[in-house]
């Protein structure tokens, strides 16, 4: 019965998740600095790549990139499937695994996806943290992949920030979200172990730059974050 339950609800999300998404972002003031990066999904851009982003600030990303094939890491953990159906919904590609639960297979599909020519999107403080952390994985995948790193953080003038070990935020109708996209990182593909954590540290540091000053956009000076 348990499992026939977890189903029903797995489905109504898969089927409501992203119309209700579609209805909240319809509603939101969506700006991408800077402006003069161009769409940040377009491919003539920043060309094949992989965006990384907090775990917390997915929500907005799964609308602007909706209906173009991009491949998401997302875990196999029972929460991960919520996202992974509500993403699916919105037109991204799922690859499941993660550090910890199927790893390695998942890393071989996503560099199968890069090879194909598809863009690639993790949130490399996932699937369960430490927050805000980078975690070493999607420095071993731009090095298997030859593909840069493209750091995206994310601000709101006003948002919830639910009680989950990410603090994940959504947005409140009409409310201004800024997209602060970074320089590309290239990662060497003869990257040594002793140099991988400098790369790590070097994304942890932009992404949480990127993120404040994204934050300070939106807010216009205040936090604008609610609990």
């Amino acid at each position: 019965m348990r499992d026939l339950i977890d189903n029903i609800k797995k489905t109504v999300v898969g089927v409501l998740g992203p119309i209700i998404l579609r209805l909240l972002c319809w509603t939101l003031r969506i700006e991408e600095r800077p402006e003069t990066s161009g769409k940040l999904f377009h491919e003539g851009a920043f060309g094949k790549v992989i965006m990384a982003f907090w775990h917390s600030s997915q929500l907005v990303l799964a609308y602007a990139g909706r209906g173009q094939g991009i491949q998401v890491l997302i875990s196999q953990h029972a929460d991960g499937e919520y996202i992974a159906r509500v993403i699916k919904g919105m037109g991204f590609g799922v690859v499941r695994g993660s550090s910890t639960r199927g790893g390695s297979k998942a890393m071989i599909n996503m560099v199968r996806e890069a090879e194909r020519g598809n863009f690639l999107a993790v949130t490399p403080d996932g699937p369960r943290g430490p927050r805000e952390e980078v975690q070493p994985g999607v420095i071993f995948l731009a090095k298997k992949t030859g593909l840069p790193i493209l750091p995206v953080g994310l601000g709101y003038s006003n948002c919830w920030r639910l009680p989950s070990w990410d603090g994940f935020r959504i947005p409140k109708p009409f409310s201004k979200v800024i997209i602060a996209v970074g320089e590309p990182i290239r990662v060497p593909l003869e990257l040594g172990d002793d140099e991988l954590e400098d790369y790590r540290r070097m994304l942890e540091n932009t992404l949480n730059g990127l993120s404040a000053d994204a934050e300070a956009a939106a807010a216009g000076g205040t936090t604008g974050v609610s609990s």
